[in-house]
C-alpha cells in the first residue's frame, strides 16, 4: 500500500512539473504575442524545464515510463495505471491553481486559445493528424528519457531533454499530460472533445515510445548477431 501511495504521489508531482512547463509556455506566448515565432521559440525553450524536474527528481511520468511496457511483467501495467492517475491529479491541481490565480489576466486568454486549438471535430483526418503528432511526441519524449539515462555528463542529459522536448513543443505535437494541464487551466472539461483529444493523444504517445524502444532493442540484437558472425 505504501509503495502504491508513493507511486501515485510521485505521479502527482510529475503532473505538476509538466504543468509548470506548460505555464511557462503560456507566459512566453502571452508576453511575446506580437512576435509569434519568437514566442513559439521561447516557449519551446522554457517548457522542457518541466521534464528536467521530472528526470532529476526521479518523478513518475506516464509518457516517460510507457515505452518500457514490453520489457516488464504484468505488474508494470498496474504501475503505469497508478502513474497515469497521479499525472491526472497533478495536472488538475496545477491547472486549477493557475485558473484561480490567472482567471482575469491575459494568460487565461492565451490558454483558452491553446486549448481551443486542440479541440478537433470527430472525423478521420483530424484524428489521424492529432494521432500522428502524438506518436512523434512519444518518440521525442522517449529520446529525452534515453538521453538522461544514457549520458553521464549532466550538461548532455539536460541538452538531450531540451532539444527533444523543445522540438515537440515547437512543432505543436500533443502530449497527453500537458494537454490535461491546458484543459484544466482553461477548464475545458465541459467540452466532450477534450476527452477525445486525451484518449487519442495518450494512445499516440504510448505507441510512439513503445515502438522506438522495440526498434532500439531490435537494432541492438542485429548488431550483436553481426558481431558474432564476424568473430
Amino acid at each position: 500500500m505504501k509503495k502504491h501511495t508513493e507511486t501515485i504521489l510521485y505521479g502527482i508531482y510529475a503532473g505538476m512539473a509538466i504543468g509548470l512547463g506548460g505555464l511557462l509556455n503560456v507566459i512566453a506566448s502571452t508576453w511575446l504575442s506580437s512576435l509569434p515565432w519568437v514566442a513559439r521559440t521561447v516557449g519551446s525553450i522554457l517548457f522542457p524545464i518541466g521534464l528536467t524536474l521530472v528526470c532529476f527528481l526521479g518523478l513518475n511520468l506516464f509518457t516517460g515510463k510507457i515505452g518500457y511496457l514490453l520489457d516488464n511483467n504484468k505488474q508494470y501495467l498496474g504501475f503505469l495505471g497508478l502513474v497515469y492517475l497521479g499525472n491526472i491529479i497533478g495536472s488538475l491541481i496545477m491547472g486549477g491553481f493557475c485558473k484561480v490565480t490567472f482567471k482575469d489576466t491575459d494568460f487565461y486568454e492565451t490558454v483558452l486559445k491553446i486549448s481551443g486549438g486542440k479541440m478537433f471535430e470527430p472525423g478521420f483526418l483530424p484524428i489521424v493528424k492529432c494521432f500522428a503528432g502524438a506518436v512523434l511526441c512519444g518518440v521525442l519524449v522517449y529520446i529525452a528519457i534515453f538521453c538522461f539515462k544514457t549520458f553521464k555528463k549532466v550538461w548532455l542529459k539536460i541538452l538531450g531533454i531540451f532539444i527533444s522536448i523543445g522540438l515537440f513543443v515547437f512543432l505543436k505535437f500533443d502530449h497527453c499530460i500537458a494537454n490535461m494541464f491546458y484543459f484544466s487551466f482553461s477548464w475545458s472539461w465541459s467540452n466532450p472533445l477534450s476527452y477525445l483529444n486525451i484518449a487519442v493523444v495518450t494512445i499516440g504517445n504510448s505507441l510512439g515510445a513503445i515502438a522506438l524502444n522495440e526498434g532500439i532493442k531490435a537494432f541492438k540484437k542485429l548488431v550483436k548477431k553481426d558481431e558474432k558472425a564476424s568473430a
